[in-house]
């Protein structure tokens, strides 16, 4: 294992890089945070002093230019970034980009084939690094159920008040108040969540994408064809995505999100079924996982540890442990629910023709 410890800039200081990435980058001890980016100065400056961050810089690219860093983790809204990550590619740089990587295939595909010309680490932000999932695929991967044929997944969240709140609930803010940041940092919430081309629609993109990417991932497979169907509720986005495909190695997908029923910001209620041919695995109300083979039901001991984004990204660079969440399998996601919002939109079952990364 590699006591290296790497130079680490962080282009677009918003909320989730001062909650996540600038503590889970510190908590591992092998890498500096050296450098931020954003665009407003003022909250910048709020960042920069409550995150104790040495340079920080109101273009990325000219804290590229100037910093000597290895990697970067861009955290900017959807729409942006494309831009920064092949910027950071060419430079060198090995990249943690977060979910969706993209908000079309044809730029996600881009970002894979930078990265390899690059030979640099580009990783996506996701939930399958946690060890319950990787307990799940290790399952699989064991033929525990024989062979995967079908997946069920129905998600609750709620993030309409990204659209609806005149400002951020106060069971939110007091979130956010264990980080240290001035209230002031997060402005008067009219910002680029309530923009649907920033976002790429609605919660689906920001929350539905690490679901899809888990199914993905679970089943062994891209789509092939998908057909799906949305209803705003009221929102000038999608509240409700129902969607099924089938994958290139047939097994059977479907998903049912919902933005919807008011709840905490990190609780979601969700079912999870995994059919295969010689068992069944399940996800219940409490998060727990159950075997079903044999006529007999067991619960799953999760015999893998969770990590942090930031801890994979860093082994991977360091220790060449292998990519948790590579660039080729995030394309694959975008490619997803790209096809999703076709589908919806054109009222009709879209093909995807498949690339290789």
């Amino acid at each position: 294992m590699s006591k290296e410890k790497l130079r680490v800039g962080i282009i677009g200081i918003g909320m989730f890089a001062v909650y996540n990435h600038v503590p889970q980058l510190r908590a591992t001890g092998r890498a500096e945070v050296v450098a931020c980016a954003r665009r407003n100065p003022e909250r910048l400056q709020m960042a920069q002093q409550a995150l104790q961050i040495e340079h920080s810089y109101t273009d990325w690219r000219q804290m590229l230019a100037e910093e000597k860093l290895d990697a970067v983790v861009v955290s900017t809204p959807h729409n942006a970034h494309v831009e920064p990550t092949l910027a950071a590619l060419e430079r060198g740089l090995h990249v943690l980009v977060d979910k969706p990587m993209a908000l079309t295939s044809a730029d996600a595909w881009t970002m894979v084939e930078a990265a390899a010309k690059a030979n640099k680490v580009l990783m996506v932000s996701g939930s399958r690094i946690q060890g319950k999932w990787q307990t799940v695929k290790q399952q699989i991967q064991a033929s525990v159920i024989g062979r995967v044929q079908q997946i069920n997944w129905a998600v609750s969240t709620y993030r309409r008040w990204f659209w609806e709140a005149e400002s951020i609930p106060a069971d939110i803010m007091a979130l956010f108040d264990t980080i240290g940041m001035p209230r002031a940092f997060y402005g008067d919430w009219q910002d680029w969540h309530r923009d649907p081309a920033q976002m790429g629609g609605g919660a689906f993109p920001d929350m539905g994408i690490y679901h899809l990417d888990i199914l993905l991932w679970l089943a062994g497979a891209p789509a092939v064809d998908v057909v799906a169907f949305t209803k705003n509720a009221g929102l000038p986005v999608e509240s409700f995505v129902n969607l099924q495909a089938r994958l290139a190695n047939d097994v059977l997908v479907s998903m049912t999100f919902a933005d919807a029923v008011p709840q905490n910001i990190l609780n979601l209620d969700q079912q999870l079924m995994i059919v295969g041919d010689q068992g069944v695995l399940t996800d219940d109300a409490e998060g727990a996982i159950w075997l079903h083979r044999d006529d007999q039901r067991c619960k799953l001991d999760v015999t893998l540890p969770d990590t942090s984004m930031s801890a994979a990204f860093l082994a991977t660079i360091l220790d060449g442990q292998p990519n948790l969440s590579p660039a080729q399998e995030a394309a694959y996601t975008v490619a997803l629910m790209e096809a999703t919002y076709r589908s919806a939109a054109e009222n009709k079952i879209i093909h995807i023709e498949q690339m290789e990364g």
